[in-house]
Parts: structure tokens; sequence; C-alpha cells
């Protein structure tokens, strides 16, 4: 009897040790899953703090590109303002005598350590969208847009109906309202095209044409400012200027282009001039319309 209880009491310590040691293991695993459980949230907050950190960094580097940008844009416009009024100063205050055409209307300023190329271009000498006929237009699309000859009549004949039915081209940007226009076209002629003159008598198109020929056959279409980089070209345009005995003087209206070399850009700002008395101001010239400024070239390519 005493053997029997005796084997009944080793097997309950054996039972209990054993569920005991379950009990253990099952602690075990629970904290290892737990672990587990822990490890992952570390792992997914470090890479949620990763994420985060680059997006603020990353917003914080276009901020700064931004301000740069702004920056540039600010002095780009300053130098450019200030180099048309000092050359205007110069032709039309001072009167320093000019023997050529190229002297008057063209001339280099230093304003601090900015550089600024500054062209003057008769007004006369641009195609005014307003009064050219279909034939004419369609002539510009074809030699300067290479547009076929085809396509560039029915633009033509576009932009003829647009300014019957919706009026005269305010801005030389409204062409692209145009039907069939597109950017490409646009950017093409915009350097050769104005919307508005002053006085002088109607264009003659075939002499207009007639000079624009060598300077398409020249000028990459997609250059923003061709004239300005060929001012030895200007020769062939009619401009406005006068002449008395062997010196030129401006009279009349001018597009004028300053290129202000900043950073590793170039920008372009551009105003249309009119020379002549205007009410309420002392200049003899006043500003009919400021284009805003835009980057012109940049590391040598231009855009």
């Amino acid at each position: 009897m005493t053997d029997l209880n005796s084997e009944v009491s080793i097997g309950c310590h054996k039972a209990k040790n054993s569920v005991i040691s379950l009990q253990a293991l099952r602690l075990n695993t629970s904290m290892g899953g737990q672990k587990g459980v822990a490890l992952a949230i570390v792992v997914w907050f470090i890479a949620g703090m990763s994420l985060l950190v680059a997006g603020i960094v990353s917003h914080a580097r276009v901020d700064s590109q931004m301000a740069q940008l702004h920056v540039a844009r600010a002095k780009a416009v300053a130098a450019a303002d200030g180099a048309i009024q000092l050359m205007l100063a110069e032709r039309l205050l001072a009167q320093l005598p000019v023997a050529d055409e190229q002297t008057l209307l063209s001339g280099v300023y230093e304003l601090g350590n900015t550089e600024v190329s500054v062209m003057l271009l008769p007004v006369a000498g641009l195609f005014d969208v307003n009064e050219a006929p279909q034939a004419v237009l369609a002539s510009l699309f074809v030699m300067l847009a290479q547009v076929p000859e085809g396509e560039a009549n029915t633009l033509a004949e576009n932009v003829v109906n647009w300014r019957e039915k919706s009026g005269a081209f305010r801005e030389i940007e409204d062409l692209l309202r145009v039907g069939g226009m597109n950017r490409t076209i646009f950017e093409a002629v915009r350097d050769f095209v104005a919307v508005h003159k002053t006085g002088g008598a109607g264009a003659v198109w075939e002499v207009l044409l007639a000079a624009l020929l060598p300077v398409a056959d020249q000028i990459n279409s997609g250059e923003l400012n061709g004239l300005a980089l060929h001012p030895e070209m200007l020769a062939g345009f009619n401009a406005d200027e006068k002449r008395r005995g062997n010196e030129f003087s401006l009279s009349g209206s001018y597009r004028a282009d300053a290129l202000v070399k900043y950073g590793d850009q170039t920008w372009l700002r551009r105003r249309w001039i009119s020379v002549g008395a205007a009410g309420g101001s002392a200049l003899p010239w006043q500003t009919v319309r400021t284009e805003p400024p835009r980057v012109y070239e940049r590391s040598n390519e231009v855009l």
C-alpha cells in the first residue's frame, strides 16, 4: 500500500512539473512573439521617421531653389530695366552723337557685377499681326516655323478670322488662342511680330518679307531672341530713326530687349517703347508694355 502511495505521489509530482514546463514554454513563446512585434514596430517607426525627414529635406531644397529663382528674377528685372532706361537716356536726353545704326540700336552696360546687353528693334520692322494680310502671315509660318504650306495657309486664315471676330490682338500671347497655333510655332514667330504700332505709313509687306528672308535662313527657329544674337541683321529692317547729317537719332516705336547674365542663366526682359512726349511725364519716351522676364538661356543651352 505504501508503494502504491509513493508511485501516486511521484506521478503527481511529474505531472505538476510537466504543467509548469508547459506554462514556462508558453510564457517564453509569448514573450518572443511580443519581442518580434515590438521589433517590427520599431522598424516601421524608424522607416516612417526616415521618410518624414527625407520629405522635410526635399521640401527645404525646393523652397531654397524657389527662393534663389525669385532672387535671380528680381535682380534680372532691376538690371534690365535700369540698362534700358540708361540707354534711352543716353540716346534721347544726352543726345550723344551716333554715326551708325548699329551703335544707335545696341549697347552693353555694366551694372555692378552684372552685364546687360540691350537691343532696340524698330517696331516698323516687325510684322503687325493686326494688319498683316493672310498671305504674309502664311509666309511667316512657313519661313520661321517650317510649317507646311497648306497648314500655314489654314493657320493664317484662322488668325485673320480671330481678329475679325474677337477684335484686334492686344498681346502677342493672344496668338495662342487661335485654332491651330501651338507653343512651337508661337516661339518661332514671336520675335518678329507686334500687335501695336503708333504712327507711320502702312507697311510694305514685300519689303519686310525680303528683309526677313536672310534672317530666317540664319537664325534657329528655336531661339527666343534670335535678333538680339544677330544685331548685324538689323540693317535689313525699316527703322524709325531719324538722320541728321551723319548722325542718327531715335524716333517712333521700338521693342527693347535686355539680356541679363546671372549665374548659369541668361534672362530676357522685353519692353515696348514709344519715343515722344507722354502725358504727365517729363521723359521723351514712354513704356507701352512690359513683358514678364523669362529665362532665355541656361548653361549655354538656348531654351
